[in-house]
Formats: C-alpha cells, structure tokens, sequence
C-alpha cells in the first residue's frame, strides 16, 4: 500500500496481554504482545473464537485486560480513564451503529459537542468529513439514518468516528453487512481517507482477502489469541510462517494474490469528461478531437454519473444529469479482482477508475485486467483454478463496441433520460 501523505497517528503496544473469562478454562487471549507502527492499517484475521475481536476492545478497554499493559503513542492507557479514552479513538462497528433519531450532522458532532467544541468548529469538521467519505453535505447532512443505504451509513459512521481527529480508528467487521459492491466501494473509500489523513487504524474482519487489501500488515491469530503470523501480505503469502497460516490461507492464495495487484500498477486509457450543463456540441466536438466516440458524464466534483455514446449526447442541446446506477466504477486502490468483478456485474468489458475523492482518471479494458491475471496465476503456479476459471467463462466474448467503448452484453446508456 502507498504510504499516507501525513502521519496524524499514534503507535500502539500491546506488552503481554491477558484476557481471561470468569469461568472460563483458557483465556481468551493469552499473553499477547504487539507492536503496531503509527500510520499504519493492521488487520486481524483468523478463525472464530481467536480473540481478535477482544483483543480490538482492549485497546480501547471496552474490555478490560484481566493482565498486561497497552500503550499510545507512548502512554500508558490502562492507567487512563476508559471514558476519556474512548473519546480519543475512532470506533466503527458494522452497519455504523448510528444513533437513529438524529440526523447526520448530529451524529457525526457528537464526541465534539461532548468535549466542548464550539457549533462553528463542529460544522466545519462535518463538512469536511462528509466531503471525505465521499457524501454531499447539502444532501445528507440532516438525513435521518433510516434514510440512507446501508454504504451510506456506514460511510457516515466513518465520518462520526473521525469526528474529534483521533490518532486510532479501530474498526470491528465495518464492512461486513452490505453488498459486495458496495464493500468494495467502502474499502476504497477507507484507504482514500487513510492516504490522505495517516491514521492508524486497526481492522478486524473474517475474510483473508480484504485483510490482504486493507492491511499493510496482517496478524493471522489461532485460539486464544496466539499470534500465527504478523507480517506483511506479500510476506504471507510467499513465506506462511506455520502449518496453521498455510492451512488458513489454503485454496485462496490466488485470489490473495490478486488483491495485491492494484488497478494503479496497470496503465489506464484516457477518457473524456463532460460536466453537467456543459454545451453538448462543445463536449463531443472535444471528444471526437481526442479519437473517442463516447465519453463520461461528471458531477461538479469531477465524479462520474453515466458513460453515454456521443450520438447520446448530442441529442440534447446541453449535457444532463441522468445517473447510471450500474455505471462500473473502481477506485485506484481497487484490486484487479475487484475491477474484473465490477465489470462483471455491470456486464460491461471495461470500468471507469477514479481517485481517492472519486474523480475520474480514466479507464480499464477486460484485456488489460485479464493478461495480468493471467501471469499473476502462472508465477504462482497454484493448482487451484476455480476462482479464475469461473471468471474467465462469465468474461468469454467480451468485446469493444463499434464506437470503440469497452462493454459485454449491454452498454452504459442515457436510456430514459429523454423523457
């Protein structure tokens, strides 16, 4: 992962914790030390029942450690008051866990409000949250949560958690109960706000692959909170440390290996934009100038909305504001998997890519994706194919468009925006 512009966070010791339950045999985590860099991401993964969620609540302390220290930046937090220590780190829990009778702007105040901020100050840290996580302030800022997606949401209680500048975010399954898309999305979003702002941030999730994609590290924990491995993804993958980490990481070695590959390592093809009310004579004279017989609809922000034909566009006198919600979209810390797999259900033979704000940059052909798959799955030379041969038979007569636009069975349209 590129290293974050800024390190705003804090380095975090955890010196032979101890986390034993009242009548319980074994101890949940049994004598765990851990060092986690300061700008870091770490993810936790592993099994069922192998303390990494506790182990997350004891940084925090919403468990307490029965032995052990956990340390700071340097302090000593288990002397600390847990509430004012809650209240310097960012907590996300799956689904945001948002307050439901108030509105956006209420919920993401509310540690501020709590330690004193003025109403000037909290206004201006939840707009610019809001820009963060990619919502518009205008439009969500007084929604009730009942009234958002479940990504919006979840976007939101990002946003609540960064609230106060904590130097640790620590997020337990943040990702887990939405869509698949909508995951990816997400993720994306959170490496975006990591590059940008260098927080250390702590991520307990079941699933291997979004470890690997998440974390600059990875810590593989088995029963009570034994450390398997603690290393970086590529390390994992090319060195399992133990019979536990090989067996763990198993038939999903390709499709780890995939999530190291970034859509960044692969050249994009360039695109034309056209904003909102532009003249529509004056964006497709622009693109046919650049040899492209289509082009990509963007918000004021530079955000793509739909990816219609020229012959589209010129049938109004400006450009308008129809909104493709199957237009497929990967961000630049996306994975190739996620790429292949966004095309995939778009049916298209190509995505638009964006920044980590969400302004596009320009796109990725089927081809481009596939030849690198390709020679990932040849270096690592692992038996196991399913995964790829799966999306290789749904990929199987993708094709280009006859005015040069990548697409499947069906095309990114303006359809109905006539009327």
């Amino acid at each position: 992962m590129t290293p974050p512009d800024t390190v705003t966070g804090a380095s975090i010791t955890l010196d032979g914790v101890v986390k034993r339950y009242r009548g319980q045999a074994k101890p949940a985590v049994e004598k765990l030390d851990l060092e986690i860099e300061a700008g870091h991401i770490v993810a936790f993964v592993g099994p069922s029942g192998c303390g990494k969620t506790t182990t997350l609540k004891m940084i925090n302390r919403l468990i307490e450690p029965t032995e052990g220290r956990i340390f700071i930046g340097g302090r000593d937090v288990t002397r600390e008051n847990p509430d004012k220590l809650r209240q310097s780190i960012g907590y996300v829990i799956q689904s945001g866990g948002l307050f439901p009778h108030w509105d956006v702007a209420k919920n993401i105040g509310a540690i501020p409000r709590v330690l004193g901020w003025d109403r000037k100050r909290i206004t201006e840290r939840t707009e610019y949250l809001l820009d963060l996580v990619g919502l518009d302030v205008a439009d969500f800022a007084h929604r009730l949560p009942k009234d958002m997606s479940g990504g919006q949401q979840q976007r939101v209680g990002v946003a609540r958690a960064l609230a106060a500048d904590p130097p640790v975010l620590l997020m337990d399954e943040p990702f887990g109960a939405v869509d698949p898309i909508t995951r990816v999305r997400l993720q994306d979003s959170l490496i975006g706000i990591q590059k940008e702002l260098g927080k250390t941030i702590v991520v307990v999730t079941h699933d291997f692959e979004e470890a690997t994609k998440l974390g600059d590290e990875v810590l593989i924990l088995s029963e009570g909170g034994h450390i398997e491995q603690y290393a970086t993804p590529e390390e994992i993958l090319a060195n399992p440390a133990t019979p536990f980490v090989e067996e763990f990481v198993g038939s999903g070695a390709t499709l780890a290996h995939l999530t190291l590959a970034r859509v960044r390592d692969v050249t994009l093809d360039s695109v034309v934009t056209a904003r909102v009310g532009e003249s529509s004579e004056a964006a497709v004279g622009r693109a046919r100038a650049a040899g492209q017989r289509w082009l990509v609809t963007v918000d004021v922000h530079g955000r793509p909305l739909a990816w219609p034909s020229l012959d589209e566009v010129a049938t109004k006198p400006q450009v308008n504001a129809y909104v493709d919600h199957r237009l497929p979209v990967v961000a630049s810390s996306s994975t190739l998997n996620d790429a292949l797999d966004s095309m995939l259900a778009a049916s298209q033979g190509g995505t638009l890519v964006t920044d980590s704000r969400g302004a596009v940059i320009g796109s990725l052909a089927i081809g481009s994706v596939m030849e690198i798959i390709q020679g990932r799955i040849a270096e690592v030379r692992d038996d196991d194919h399913s995964t790829y041969t799966e999306h290789t038979e749904h990929t199987e007569g993708s094709e280009q468009t006859s005015d040069g636009r990548p697409t499947g069975d069906s095309e990114p349209t303006e359809s109905g925006a006539s009327s």
